[in-house]
């Protein structure tokens, strides 16, 4: 299902049990019009990108999407969940790793700049980022 075709959420909640920053495990969940729980992701992972992703995977399965303001919210450093600061210093094998998750293939990884804007804004939602932040950062996909 196309990124454009899927329903936003209604609400998000995330939180996290423990008090140090990297020994935390965070629940993330998200709620339609009605207030119904539409899926969560508990699972620890590494880093917290990678349940952020995971996330963006669960509610597309179910048929919806974040809004924007609920992945800015989530990569605003808020609770410390993310932080926005660190996406320029991903490593190839992080963007491998989150795109594996995402359903991104390699090749459109390699070929983001022939990508039309729809179709470049469509893929940095998959990966959990806005189209400015993916347009941002090509320099620094370029010399992963």
């Amino acid at each position: 299902m196309h990124v454009s075709e899927l329903k936003e959420i209604s609400s998000m909640t995330f939180e996290c049990e423990g008090f140090f920053i990297g020994f935390r495990t965070w629940t993330l969940k998200a709620y339609d019009e009605k207030k119904n729980l539409i899926c969560t992701v508990d699972k620890n992972e590494r880093h917290n990108y990678l349940k952020y992703v995971r996330f963006i995977v669960a509610l597309k399965e179910k048929g919806f999407k974040l809004r924007e303001c609920d992945r800015k919210q989530l990569k605003s450093g808020e609770k410390n969940f993310l932080m926005k600061k660190f996406i320029p210093h991903i490593k190839r094998s992080d963007l491998e790793e989150i795109a594996t998750i995402a359903d991104v293939t390699e090749d459109e990884i390699n070929n983001i700049r022939n990508l039309s804007t729809s179709e470049q804004t469509c893929l940095a939602e998959r990966l959990g980022l806005e189209y400015e932040e993916l347009i941002n950062n090509l320099d620094n996909l370029d010399k992963l």
